[in-house]
């Protein structure tokens, strides 16, 4: 049984939970996620949301069969509903409940689903350019050991927009893909350690707007625009990239060559562009 401990003449605000269970996604980061918007009752690209939780939770030696998914896609739409017409979800698939040491006989996976209404932010981006202090991992999925990674690089930052770069080359921003135009071609960072397969980046590549090569850090110098994607806001305009070494870099953000981003998602379900 768990429970909240305080210490009557103590001046901590701290909660003390006491646990008897622990789920394993807590305990060991046995758990990956998937983040996306729910709008108008339709999820852009589920099909490849389930692929990228599949690969990674085959990782832990759990897989979900397709009477499962259906489940997790209808718990997912309920969810949303109660936020109107378009909210932005979670879905955590972790191990289930932890028992004493890694290994455990029987694994129940255990899937939570958090959900909000969407909270739309248009003004530009302001980007800091920051190092990746350690060595990266390839990111096959959305682990969640991944992001507390993320949170050793931020070191505490209360602002989250923030491009790193690793050896001279960009990795992608703390919860987004990086776009670079120049010489009227969109590009982005090639998988590699540290860079996320996103579901709004591997639409782009089949599209044929977008090529994926090693994006060096000089680039940034050279491009005519700079955007961020992911399932939230889908495509984001960067006005300006800051740092140590390259001062302040400022970019267009009206310029033609985001349309074409645009144009490719509009009609896709489950997409509202250019909020």
């Amino acid at each position: 049984m768990g429970g909240f401990y305080h210490e009557d003449d103590s001046d901590s605000s701290l909660d003390i939970i006491l646990s008897s269970s622990m789920d394993r996604g807590l305990a060991y980061a046995e758990a990956c996620f998937e983040t996306f918007r729910v709008i108008n009752g339709e999820i852009f690209s589920w099909p490849d949301h389930v692929a990228r939780l599949q690969r990674g939770l085959a990782e832990f030696g759990i897989s979900l069969s397709n009477e499962e998914i259906d489940l997790l896609h209808e718990a997912c739409l309920d969810a949303a509903a109660k936020y109107g017409s378009d909210a932005m979800l979670r879905l955590t698939v972790s191990g289930g409940e932890a028992g004493w040491g890694l290994l455990a006989s029987k694994r129940v996976p255990k899937a939570h689903v958090q959900a909000m209404a969407y909270h739309r932010n248009t003004d530009p981006l302001c980007l800091a350019l920051k190092s990746w202090p350690f060595p990266p991992k390839m990111r096959l999925a959305k682990f969640t050991a991944d992001y507390s990674d993320t949170l050793r690089a931020l070191k505490g930052c209360a602002d989250v927009n923030v491009l790193f770069s690793c050896k001279g080359r960009l990795l992608g921003a703390a919860t987004a893909n990086v776009l670079i135009y120049r010489q009227n071609q969109w590009y982005t960072s090639v998988i590699e350690p540290g860079v996320l397969p996103g579901i709004v980046r591997a639409h782009l590549l089949k599209t044929g707007l977008l090529k994926e090569v090693d994006c060096p850090s000089s680039w940034l110098e050279e491009c005519e625009a700079v955007a961020l994607t992911n399932c939230g806001y889908f495509v984001r305009q960067v006005v300006a990239v800051s740092g140590a070494e390259i001062g302040v870099l400022n970019y267009d953000i009206a310029h033609p060559a985001f349309q074409s981003l645009v144009e490719s998602l509009v009609n896709e379900p489950g997409v509202i562009v250019g909020d």
